[in-house]
């Protein structure tokens, strides 16, 4: 059944978006995990937390999702760890040097976070009425990608609030 389309679907297009957003995941989970380790500062501990929660949920939800879609479609996820950041949708936005610029490290994430909730769109709606196994993955998972990033915009300082909206 999960091979069944409601209307044809260019599946390596399907695949291609999948692998994507697999590989993103595994990139995202990495970069809040090294947040997570390096961030220093004010709050930085509650804040370590919270990445490292989401680091979790990327990894251990939105990745192994994708990873069933993909054995459900006869796809393996890559082999090669270095595989991810070739095929990565999103990569990673620019991480500052400075371990105690935390609003910095907070708006790369949102940024990461918003490439995702790109991706899933893009993804829903390429399934929509096609795919409901897929189409209802993407609603799931941009459904937590939306949350991930309002988190992290509660997290930032008014200074970092005012640099993300670029008034500073």
């Amino acid at each position: 059944m999960s091979l069944e389309f409601v209307e044809k679907i260019d599946l390596k297009k399907l695949v291609d978006m999948l692998l994507a957003a697999y590989a993103d995941e595994w990139i995202a989970s990495y970069y809040y995990t090294l947040t997570a380790y390096t961030i220093k500062g004010q709050n930085s501990e509650e804040i370590s937390e919270h990445f490292l929660e989401e680091a979790e949920e990327e990894w251990k939800k939105h990745a192994r999702m994708i990873a069933d879609r993909l054995q459900d479609l006869g796809i393996d996820p890559p082999r090669e760890f270095s595989k991810l950041w070739e095929i990565s949708g999103c990569k990673y936005p620019e991480i500052p040097s400075d371990p105690y610029d935390i609003d910095g490290w907070i708006i790369a994430a949102v940024k990461a976070e918003e490439c995702a909730i790109k991706a899933y769109r893009e993804l829903f709606s390429y399934t929509h009425g096609k795919d409901p196994v897929t189409e209802e993955l993407a609603e799931d998972i941009l459904r937590d990608e939306v949350r991930h990033r309002t988190a992290l915009l509660n997290l930032l300082s008014s200074e970092g609030a005012k640099r993300i909206q670029g008034k500073s």
